[in-house]
This record gives C-alpha cells, sequence and structure tokens, in this order.
C-alpha cells in the first residue's frame, strides 16, 4: 500500500491488518520509519579568492548533488554546473570574475528524492590589482637614478625604462 502525503523527514508508525475470507483479522506490531528530510546545509565560505576566481564550499548533512549561484547582487544571474555526484563535502570553482569586485553567492543541494535546500546570500570581493602611489625619482647622477614607490598591498616591484615610451629595458 503506498502511502502518501507524509510530512519530510517525520517520524511515522505503522502497523498492518490482514482479514482472511473467514473474516478473521491480524495486526501486526508497531514498527517505524522516518521519511528523508530536506538537506540541512552548514559551514558555506568562499576561499582562495584571487582576482579572477574563488572557490565555494559547503557541507550538508546527507548526499546531496552540487551548485553555486552568483553574481554581482543577490538576483544572481550565473549559475556553475551542476555536479550530480551526490557527496556531503562539496567544492565549487567560479572563474571569469572581475577585479576588486563583491560578488553575491549561495549554494544549492537535492537530495536523492528530490528535496533542495538552498543557502542564505553570501559575498566575497575579488582581489584587487595594486595601487601605486608616492612614486618618486631620487639619486639621479649622469648614469643612475633611484625610482621608489607605494603600493596599497604586499606587491612586487619593477622598474620598465628607456628613452622612449616604447621602454625595452627591465629592472
Amino acid at each position: 500500500q503506498g502511502l502518501t502525503g507524509l510530512l519530510n523527514g517525520a517520524l511515522y508508525h505503522y502497523r498492518v491488518k490482514s482479514t482472511n475470507s473467514f473474516g478473521l483479522t491480524t495486526t501486526s506490531g508497531d514498527f517505524t520509519f522516518t521519511t528523508v528530510a530536506v538537506p540541512v546545509i552548514s559551514g558555506v565560505a568562499a576561499s582562495t579568492v584571487t582576482g579572477t576566481t574563488a572557490t565555494i564550499g559547503w557541507s550538508t548533512d546527507q548526499p546531496t548533488t552540487s551548485r553555486v549561484e552568483y553574481g554581482l547582487t543577490s538576483a544572481y544571474g550565473s549559475l556553475t554546473t551542476l555536479d550530480p555526484t551526490p557527496v556531503t563535502t562539496h567544492s565549487q570553482g567560479l572563474s571569469g570574475l572581475a577585479n576588486g569586485t563583491t560578488y553575491h553567492y549561495r549554494v544549492i543541494s537535492t537530495n536523492s528524492v528530490a528535496l533542495t535546500a538552498t543557502s542564505g546570500d553570501n559575498t566575497f570581493t575579488t582581489v584587487a590589482p595594486p595601487i601605486i602611489s608616492s612614486l618618486v625619482v631620487s639619486s639621479v647622477t649622469g648614469t643612475s637614478a633611484t625610482v621608489g614607490w607605494t603600493t596599497d598591498q604586499t606587491a612586487t616591484s619593477q622598474v620598465e625604462y628607456g628613452t622612449t615610451t616604447a621602454y625595452g629595458s627591465l629592472t
């Protein structure tokens, strides 16, 4: 006998009854089952954020699919490719992002009986290119000069120079 209209993640008690052609009825003992619950998402976080990529990770309490919805606002607009492999530890990569930009994202996981959970809105900001300031040339002689500057973040240093804007030499 099929049971319908059951609640997700609920404990049900049941017993069965059978009556023969003589009107004699037997009733089984009490048994229980629990219906599958909607997945629970936890630990949603962005990691390995660069100027153009990020990795979104999360966990679920049961094996589910993996997908991330993301965009410049909480209206999102982009989706990662659905990973249909049922897992409890999820990771999806985002690429083609813009430098120094805040992105909104949420994760979506669906279990084996098509119950879907969606996380709340989260944000991360991609790394911006360094901003150069306080550019100074000092100790200028007939054959040498020292170039110094400041950046707003840790960065490498290199001077490109030459007698025209084609430069031609690097430090």
